[in-house]
């Protein structure tokens, strides 16, 4: 967008100059006028500089006519054929100051306000570690109240009466809202150069949003949001929404390609950083893709987010079935990556031993071994398969069929990752829910005979 703004601004140049030179001459040939020239002297020089094409030469030529005559009517044109002489010369700095002191006095010359907004920026060190000085900050305060003035006068910048000779309605009107765009990028990208990172952020929305094919100031914007992450985390999900835009938006006013694959690429670092994976980056690019800024309610969670997620649905849990909730703390830490730790704490340890107020872990009968009269049992707490293997000091009294339900505490001895299984040794007095039915007795263990009480 800027250097297609700039060749328009090189052509409106030239018909202005253009412009510039008829007006005297009309009136030299008898024409109305409020202008009088001093002398015939002072006429021919203004002609042969309009008549020379070397900008050097007429450059000359103007600083002699400046000379000579300082306080000539035409001071005006002068400051204008200036103007369009630095420009072709590409000396910017002159050029901006001609143009600052044109504006004083004609508020809403066209190439005087396309100079300070085009090419005001370029006086102003890039380098973001570069030291502003005083000139540097001046001039970006000239840049950024132009740009505003331009935004709310553009009716005035663009009437009729002041389209330049050569143009047609079409390009005049057509020229309107690409200055209206440009003059809200160039405010924005003054802040950024004047290290004012709120006021960045809010002229570089505004102008995503006023044109949302301007992919350069969404890549902008992502940097600017990605610099307050210490900050403001906050915005780090819609830093990650411009980068997509920037990597992924391919229409008009999209960055080249191969930009878009260095951005692609820190964008899933980036992502996969913050969110701890990649899941929801593809729909992520799909969106940014289709509209520039993230729509209301746009939300990414951080790991830390996921992790708060996680304690909350832990606690939930706790409070519903403490049992249950610390059955399953324990098989993440033995899953973990910190298992080998884990169980080195945890091995012959008492559970459940009380914790949270669990006094007995609870699950449903999977096997027994033997059937009858077993020594080992199978039991699952989570879900249907056996995560659980008691071994038994004494053997259980008859047999029970697997699905009931059995409570029991025991000593941690043993444990397997995959297939996950975690051992204790349990005294069956420690077991409730056994129902023992079967020919080693109805309901319980075999009692011994008391013995026969002596006689006396």
């Amino acid at each position: 967008m800027l250097k297609k703004t700039l060749i328009s601004t090189i052509m409106l140049v030239t018909l202005v100059l253009t412009a510039s030179e008829q007006a005297p001459a009309q009136a030299s040939a008898g024409a109305p006028a409020t202008k009088n020239w001093k002398d015939r002297a002072e006429y021919d020089l203004y002609d042969a500089i309009t008549k020379d094409n070397a900008p050097a030469s007429r450059l000359q030529n103007l600083d002699k006519w400046k000379s000579q005559y300082a306080q000539s009517e035409y001071a005006d044109v002068r400051l204008k054929i200036y103007l369009v002489t630095y420009q072709q010369m590409m000396n910017h700095r002159a050029a901006f100051d001609t143009a600052t002191e044109i504006l004083k006095t004609d508020p809403n010359d066209l190439t005087s306000l396309t100079e300070i907004v085009g090419y005001g920026l370029t006086l102003v060190p890039a380098d973001p570690k570069a030291q502003l000085t005083p000139q540097n900050k001046s001039d970006l305060d000239t840049v950024d109240k132009t740009a505003r003035y331009i935004l709310a006068n553009i009716d005035k910048i663009y009437a009729s009466d002041k389209k330049p000779q050569g143009t047609t309605d079409e390009q005049w009107n057509g020229a309107k809202p690409t200055m209206q765009k440009f003059a809200q990028f160039t405010i924005a990208r003054a802040a950024l150069l004047a290290k004012d990172t709120p006021k960045a952020e809010t002229e570089l929305t505004a102008t995503v949003k006023s044109d949302p094919t301007n992919s350069q100031a969404a890549y902008m914007l992502a940097g600017n949001l990605l610099a307050q992450q210490k900050e403001h985390p906050d915005k780090m999900p819609e830093a990650l929404f411009e980068y997509a835009r920037a990597a992924n938006y391919d229409g008009p006013g999209a960055l080249d390609a191969a930009t878009r694959k260095q951005i692609d690429a820190f964008l899933t670092k980036a992502y996969t950083t913050f969110h701890g994976s990649a899941t929801g980056l593809d729909q992520l690019k799909m969106q940014a893709k289709a509209a520039a800024m993230p729509p209301d309610g746009f939300a990414i969670k951080s790991t830390v987010d996921i992790a708060k997620d996680k304690e909350a649905e832990r606690q939930a849990k706790a409070a519903a079935n403490p049992m249950l909730a610390f059955w399953g703390d324990i098989k993440e830490n033995l899953t973990g990556d910190g298992s080998a730790a884990y169980w080195d704490a945890m091995k012959d340890a008492g559970l459940p031993g009380g914790h949270d107020g669990v006094m007995k872990f609870k699950g449903k009968l999977v096997s027994t071994t033997p059937a009858t009269k077993p020594k080992e049992l199978t039991i699952a707490i989570a879900g249907d398969a056996a995560d659980v293997k008691l071994t038994l000091t004494e053997p259980l009294p008859g047999m029970m069929d697997p699905g009931g339900e059995i409570s029991f505490s025991g000593v941690a001895k043993e444990f397997s990752k995959d297939p996950y299984m975690v051992t204790f040794e349990v005294d069956p007095a420690d077991i409730e829910g056994w129902t023992g039915k079967g020919p080693a007795g109805r309901g319980g263990a075999t009692k011994k005979a008391a013995p026969a009480a002596k006689k006396q």
